[in-house]
């Protein structure tokens, strides 16, 4: 059980660090904005989706490291996990939502427009909804391992 629990830890520390890199990221890009559209004539957009995807990542991580902490020293841990896991579930949403409404590399032409529908962006998101889906399922059978110690 100790294993899982590092993995757990591990899992956890590695995606709330994504979605904090997502979230400096996005407040970088709409920081030098005016300079991109002076040097590059690129209009940097701001998308509440890529926010809304970033904040569910970073919550599902930390979610994911508090679940582990708290099962360690005997605390109320189901309360976490059920957080992380709906923080999960509500990015995959996301993701599949503004895949379907723009395309498969939704969050590049949400931000940049016409400029951000290339062939390696596409593939980022297909990347990141597999990560997600991973962790999604990562985290239903933590639930379901729980379920079956009570």
């Amino acid at each position: 059980m100790k294993t899982l629990l590092y993995l757990s830890l591990l899992i956890g520390v590695f995606w709330s660090a994504f979605g904090l890199l997502l979230l400096i990221g996005y407040s970088l890009l709409g920081y030098v904005s005016p300079l991109l559209n002076d040097f590059f004539n690129v209009t940097v957009r701001t998308s509440k989706w890529f926010l809304a995807f970033s904040l569910f990542s970073l919550c599902s991580g930390l979610c994911t490291c508090l679940y582990s902490i708290a099962r360690a020293s005997g605390g109320n841990h189901m309360i976490f996990l059920s957080f992380a896991f709906a923080s999960s579930a509500f990015s995959i949403a996301v993701q599949i939502y503004r895949m379907v409404v723009s395309g498969l590399g939704w969050f590049a032409v949400d931000l940049l427009g016409a400029y951000g529908d290339l062939r390696p962006i596409q593939l980022l998101s297909i990347g990141l909804l597999i990560l997600s889906l991973i962790l999604f399922s990562f985290q239903f059978s933590l639930i379901r391992l729980e379920r079956t110690r009570l």
